[in-house]
């Protein structure tokens, strides 16, 4: 079976732009979470994160149309106003955790997460040999899970976009690389799907995002009640393996503290067309994504409007 549609082997993907994604942004913030208590760059967090939230019109008018999708709200309820609002204070939350929290020893950073749930599913599935795939959406603190995994234990690699800049995907990924995280980074190549492959032939554990076609190379899925192009790849390379795939989440807790969920594994569909067989599969992923962001809207980072779009 293909592993990726090989049409444009030199194509680079980045990540979304966005004005804090800089050298002098992120080494700013890096600095300043260096040098001050959590408390403090949580709260300068949410103060720049309310300030960007009042100029940025469009990502407000698209995490209202998503939430009103998901929620079956108007977009101008005051329910999804009020969402919209607590997304922006949780991101910027979530950014002063991404740089403080690296910076720390283990015990330190420990003591920022509560549990981890589901781990008997991790263990039945290493335990067969063929490696798992930990699939998740852009909801809660993603970046965590694979720091709550190397805490547990557990050879990771996470597939990511890389940063818009050389400086801040060098950094970045010195954050993950400190933890033991092999950061495997998309493209258009072959090379990135091998590279997962391998992993998973060691029976490692590979975290990849789920809800974005990045590639172009997407099959149509209905996603709260649109038609939308999941990425194929986490599909096809736990068919090529025969790796578990988990659904897995990283959140926020009242008290400010994260908690893991390692979903029970989703049982592939193997028999069928090609087509048939990942789009099949690709509606299961989509049906816990749902349930998740239902439950906790408030920490759904989704600003680009959900649309019905055309099948490749």
């Amino acid at each position: 079976m293909q592993l990726l549609h090989l049409k444009q082997l030199s194509k680079k993907i980045y990540m979304r732009n966005h004005w804090l994604d800089s050298p002098i942004s992120y080494y700013a913030i890096y600095g300043v979470s260096k040098a001050l208590p959590l408390k403090i760059c949580r709260r300068l967090g949410r103060m720049i994160s309310l300030t960007v939230y009042l100029f940025s019109g469009k990502d407000r008018t698209g995490f209202a149309h998503n939430l009103s999708l998901a929620l079956g709200r108007s977009p101008q309820d005051a329910s999804i106003r009020k969402l919209t609002r607590k997304i922006f204070i949780n991101y910027g939350e979530y950014m002063a955790d991404f740089f403080f929290l690296p910076q720390k020893p283990p015990q330190v950073i420990q003591q920022s997460f509560a549990f981890l749930k589901g781990e008997s599913v991790i263990e039945k599935a290493l335990a067969r040999g063929k490696g798992v795939i930990l699939i998740s959406a852009h909801l809660g603190n993603w970046e965590f899970g694979g720091i709550m995994m190397r805490l547990a234990g557990y050879p990771l690699s996470v597939v990511t976009l890389p940063h818009n800049t050389e400086a801040t995907n060098t950094l970045v990924n010195r954050f993950r690389e400190a933890r033991g995280i092999r950061v495997i980074e998309l493209s258009a190549s072959p090379f990135s799907a091998i590279a997962v492959l391998n992993q998973l032939r060691q029976n490692g554990v590979v975290a990849m995002i789920g809800d974005r076609d990045f590639l172009g190379n997407g099959k149509p899925v209905n996603y709260f009640g649109r038609k939308v192009n999941f990425p194929i790849g986490p599909v096809v390379a736990a068919l090529a393996s025969g790796a578990a795939v988990i659904p897995a989440f990283v959140l926020k807790q009242a008290d400010g503290r994260y908690f893991g969920v390692l979903e029970n594994e989703i049982p592939l569909t193997r028999n069928g067309s090609r087509e048939a067989v990942i789009e099949k599969n690709l509606a299961k992923i989509a049906r816990v994504f749902e349930s998740y962001i239902r439950r906790y809207p408030e920490q759904w980072y989704s600003p680009d409007p959900i649309a019905e779009e055309r099948s490749q």
